[in-house]
């Protein structure tokens, strides 16, 4: 019955029934029919479906009523079975555990009977191998007193019986005696050792390859690889200082090439293939380290002697560049042969690369301390170059005399220059002060080239040294100005100004000392890091010339504006004691203020500031600095002017007229030169204005 009407009643056993919606639902179908028939229809068989479900509830219940005692009875039955199987179980553990007693006992006999016959067969296997063993010590101690053979097939059989000997005391490791063995051993393969690598080193010398490989053999079998290589690197420098003797003339470059010459031979036919090296790259870069170092002649005392004969300075820094040329050239040589055995894979350390570049470069590190000497001869001779300034300095020597080997570098005489010369010296030291840039970048530049950034800690006290001779120069030449203008002011534009300025100029353009540049790019091993090559442990630091440089500059500036101010200081200076100020008769007081002229005094000045901008443009170089002078100077005649009022006494009332004219053509001037009167003097004018109209009233 449910199966029957599940289809009409699956729409109310939804969870989201709504009678609302199914009542619509119902009602839409209705068609034309009667409202009450339709309902009446409806009701009744929605009471049929409830009787029948009801119905078939009553059938279902009555159904599984009547089945659960038979499904007890089974479950019962079920219950009875699985005790009855657990009885099973347990008795079966019970057998069991019997069982695993009696074989446990049996396990452990054929356990023990086990270990008993592995310690008989190590017993056996150990009276064997000390029979062995004592049989084989005696044959080498046999060998050893008559001699080690030196036939390639005797010393086969000779490296066979040594690896038996080293496999016999592998399998002793478990006896007693094995310390003691291994001690005779020990003593055994250290005669061996002591008589083979003579001949060993014979047959290395020799270049016998087949001979050699025989003792590798022996080598290899007492586990002493590192001797037979230790053999090799004391035949191949012997081999090597030997040819190094003999050579006709001794170079750097020689050196170089006596150590690169069969280097790929050496790696390839000899360490690899005879000596059987696992490293050969770093065995080669430890041998031609020592050998750098051990040269007899030293390549450092040969490049020391040859930097002697050195006549100028130029030929000194041109030995250095090519030294550290002839350097690189074995330093390329070395990378391509470490980059052509990179199939290999095998990476030098750079602790050892580092070994070998400080070996290489340790000629050149020793003669860096002479490029400060050279360079500094240089730079203090480009001081005698007329070409430069004509009236700069008198002639020095030049030539060997200026290079001379720890006696330093004199000082240069000081310049004996008249009156009239005073611009010329300026403008020599212009022209000095000009090209220092360009000539301490250049020297840098050079420099670089024999020992790159390492070079800056050499370099960086000729350039100071040359700097403050620059300095000194200037320091000196500024006094001798200053002398000359002690003693003859004058109230015009005075000779001297163009000198003093054109000093200032050159001291504004002196360059500091160049600071320490670095490769833009990471040098791509250590052989090429000279920074750190040729370091000395210590950073070098920049030599500061800064503060002597400002004072200088300060008092160049000082010099200048004394020697424009000098005409008007002496003009001002007359303000005191004019007599116009007073004692001014009555006829002259009522005299109107157009019919007054500016007085002798302020025109001069106002003259002597008009023309000025015309004199300063022909000797300094930037457009701007005439008015930035002007506007300075106008500044200090304002500031003088009031102080100078302000120290008249008894000025009557034309004499405040006067002042008031003066001040008042003193400001045209100023404004047309660009600047304005200072706030002192414009107090100053409306005060004595204010005094005038008090007067006129009364």
């Amino acid at each position: 019955m449910v199966c029957k009407y599940s289809k009409d009643l699956k729409t109310f056993a939804e969870k989201d029934f709504d009678p609302k919606k199914w009542i619509n639902t119902a009602w839409s179908g209705a068609g034309n029919q009667e409202k009450e028939i339709f309902v009446a229809n409806t009701v009744a068989r929605l009471q049929l479906y409830m009787k029948q479900l009801s119905n078939s509830l009553d059938e279902t219940a009555t159904q599984i009523v009547s089945s659960i005692p038979r499904t007890l009875q089974e479950a019962s039955s079920l219950q009875l079975e699985a005790a009855l199987l657990q009885e099973q179980l347990k008795s079966l553990e019970q057998n069991v555990q019997g069982v695993e007693e009696q074989t446990g006992h049996s396990i452990k006999s054929l356990q023990k009977i086990d270990q008993l016959k592995t310690r008989l067969e190590n017993a056996a296997s150990s009276l064997r191998e000390a029979d062995k063993w004592v049989a084989l010590a005696q044959s080498l101690e046999d060998t050893l007193d008559s001699g080690v053979p030196t036939n390639k097939e005797k010393l086969a059989t000779l490296a066979e019986q040594v690896h038996a000997m080293t496999t016999s005391l592998e399998a002793l490791s478990d006896s007693a005696e094995y310390e003691s063995k291994r001690l005779q051993l020990t003593t055994l393969y250290n005669r061996l050792e002591a008589a083979i690598s003579p001949p060993f080193m014979e047959a290395l010398t020799m270049m016998d390859a087949d001979r050699s490989s025989s003792y590798v053999s022996l080598f290899v079998s007492m586990s002493r690889v590192s001797s037979a290589l230790r053999c090799w690197r004391r035949a191949s420098a012997a081999a090597r200082a030997s040819r190094w003797t003999r050579l006709a003339t001794h170079t750097p470059r020689a050196a170089t090439h006596l150590l690169m010459d069969d280097a790929h031979a050496q790696v390839m036919e000899w360490l690899v293939s005879v000596v059987s090296c696992e490293a050969p790259l770093a065995e080669l870069v430890r041998l031609h380290t020592d050998l750098l170092l051990s040269l007899d002649p030293s390549i450092t005392k040969i490049v020391t002697a040859q930097f002697k004969l050195c006549q100028t300075p130029e030929d000194g820094l041109t030995y250095l560049t090519d030294l550290r040329a002839d350097l690189d050239h074995y330093r390329d040589r070395v990378r391509d042969l470490l980059d052509s055995h990179k199939y290999n894979k095998e990476v030098v350390s750079e602790a050892a690369l580092r070994e070998l570049g400080v070996s290489l470069y340790s000629p050149l590190k020793a003669l860096l301390p002479q490029y400060t000497e050279l360079q500094t001869s240089l730079l203090l001779a480009s001081l005698d170059d007329p070409a430069l300034h004509t009236y700069l300095l008198p002639a020095r020597p030049t030539g060997p005399a200026l290079f001379v080997f720890g006696r330093g570098h004199p000082s240069p005489p000081p310049p004996a220059v008249p009156q009239a010369d005073l611009l010329d010296y300026s403008r020599g030291l212009l022209t000095v002060c000009e090209r220092s840039q360009d000539r301490l970048s250049s020297a840098y530049s050079k420099g670089r080239m024999i020992a790159g950034p390492a070079i800056y800690g050499y370099f960086a006290p000729a350039a100071e040294s040359y700097l403050s001779s620059v300095l000194s120069l200037v320091s000196r030449h500024s006094r001798a100005v200053e002398s000359s203008f002690l003693s003859c002011r004058s109230s015009s534009l005075s000779p001297l100004a163009p000198a003093a300025l054109v000093l200032e100029r050159a001291a504004a353009l002196l360059p500091p000392v160049p600071p320490p540049t670095s490769d833009a790019c990471a040098p791509p091993n250590i052989l090429y890091d000279l920074g750190r090559l040729l370091s000395s442990g210590s950073a070098p630091s920049a030599p500061s010339l800064s503060a002597a440089l400002q004072r200088t500059r300060d008092a160049l500036n000082a010099l200048s504006r004394n020697i424009l101010r000098s005409p008007i200081d002496l003009q001002l200076d007359k303000i005191p004691q004019l007599s116009s100020w007073r004692h001014n008769d009555a006829l002259s007081t009522e005299l109107p203020d157009f019919a007054l002229s500016p007085q002798e005094y302020i025109t001069e000045v106002g003259q002597y500031l008009m023309t000025l901008p015309q004199h300063l443009e022909l000797h300094l170089g930037d457009a701007r600095a005439p008015w930035t002078i002007l506007a300075e100077l106008c500044t200090h005649t304002c500031e003088v002017y009031a102080q100078k009022i302000l120290t008249i006494r008894n000025m009557d009332e034309l004499g405040t007229k006067r002042c008031l004219t003066d001040i008042v053509y003193l400001s045209s001037v100023v404004e047309d030169l660009g600047s304005s009167i200072t706030p002192a003097l414009k107090n100053l004018e409306n005060s004595l204005r204010a005094a005038s109209h008090t007067h006129t009233q009364t």
